[in-house]
């Protein structure tokens, strides 16, 4: 399932080392899943040939003595948290006090109980998103998924400028506190990982609830569910708005700049109307734009990310001409042409 992906290479990973580089990003997407498969090594202690059956689905012959495979699967249950940890210090903000030798030592074995609130909120993911699906299904409510990847800092003003949007449009959102299934992931992880993890996530959840939607924001992402005819429209209003907050909705990491650099260009817009005249020198979003359009041609993403880069440069090359977007139809100011065929906004 697509929440259960994104579990450790959306949320978990940024929740435990904030922004990472593509081979960052795979590398401690493998150190959560193992993290994630630890209750089973601990298992494997007490029961080392059940376990390795459960995972190979292959016996063991009876002349591999137990406390040989005992013996690997305490390796292995101690050897996981450990990496959790180191990877997790080596990643701490630079500017964290009394970086000594000792205060490392105890950043390693503060894997333990990371990799305990990881292998805790997956297990309640796993659990509960396949019964809530099936209950949506039969009260006939929809859902859909929207990547949003949001900083702490940043995340509770994209979910304000969110419920805005949509309550422009007649659907009355308010707050509510959100379902425990729905909290409890975040809440271990921050709990169980300290400082470290309650830097990258918010300490509250958002939860906007009407009588026909719900919308509940991950650090990561979005979960939209309710009346389907309802729905379509909530998220089509959500897409178009996300561009000009701090929220990103590509996933991968070379995708991601780009989109950085369209919000920095949608910053510049709105902080200075002239930079909207185009016939002047020193304004530069026409050609910013023009040499983000050409990056896309040749970036090598998934689908959803490609087309994701491709509607925002669209919305943002609509603002420039001094039109209003399609759905949150806020009016621009209007474009005039120069002498030399440039757009350019009238003043």
């Amino acid at each position: 399932m697509a929440i259960l992906r994104r579990f450790w290479r959306g949320w978990a990973v940024g929740a435990l080392f904030g922004e990472t580089t593509k081979g960052q990003q795979t590398l401690f997407s493998v150190i959560i899943a193992a993290a994630v498969a630890w209750p089973l090594l601990a298992f494997g202690v007490l029961a080392p040939k059940v376990a390795v059956q459960a995972i190979a689905l292959v016996p063991l012959p009876p002349s591999v003595p137990d406390w040989i495979v005992r013996l690997v699967w305490v390796g292995l249950a101690f050897a996981i948290p450990l990496g959790v940890g180191v990877a997790v210090g080596q990643n701490a903000p630079a500017d964290t006090p009394h970086r000594t030798r000792a205060w490392r030592w105890l950043r390693v074995w503060r894997g333990f109980p990371i990799t305990l609130g990881l292998a805790l909120a997956f297990g309640i993911i796993f659990v509960t998103v396949p019964i809530m699906k099936i209950v949506a299904r039969v009260r006939r409510r929809h859902s859909a998924e929207i990547p949003l990847i949001m900083t702490a800092s940043a995340y509770h003003d994209v979910a304000t400028k969110i419920r805005d949007v949509l309550n422009r449009h007649g659907f009355r959102f308010r707050s509510a506190a959100p379902d425990w299934w729905v909290a409890a992931p975040i809440r271990l992880l921050s709990r169980l990982g300290g400082s470290d993890v309650r830097s990258h996530v918010p300490k509250r959840l958002e939860h906007f609830v009407t009588p026909d939607l719900a919308i509940s924001l991950y650090p990561t992402g979005l979960v939209l569910s309710g009346r389907p005819d309802r729905l379509t429209w909530a998220h089509g209003l959500i897409a178009e708005s996300v561009v000009r907050t701090a929220g990103l909705q590509t996933t991968d990491p070379t995708a991601q700049g780009l989109e950085q650099r369209l919000r920095a260009l949608w910053k510049r817009v709105e902080a200075d109307p002239a930079a909207r005249h185009f016939d002047r020198p020193e304004s530069r979003i026409a050609g910013d734009l023009d040499q983000i359009t050409r990056e896309l041609r040749t970036l090598q993403v998934q689908w959803d990310d490609w087309q994701a880069l491709y509607r925002e440069i669209l919305q943002l090359d609509r603002a420039l001409l001094g039109q209003h977007q399609l759905l949150d139809a806020e009016p621009a100011p209007r474009p005039r042409r120069g002498s030399d065929g440039e757009r350019a906004t009238a003043s």
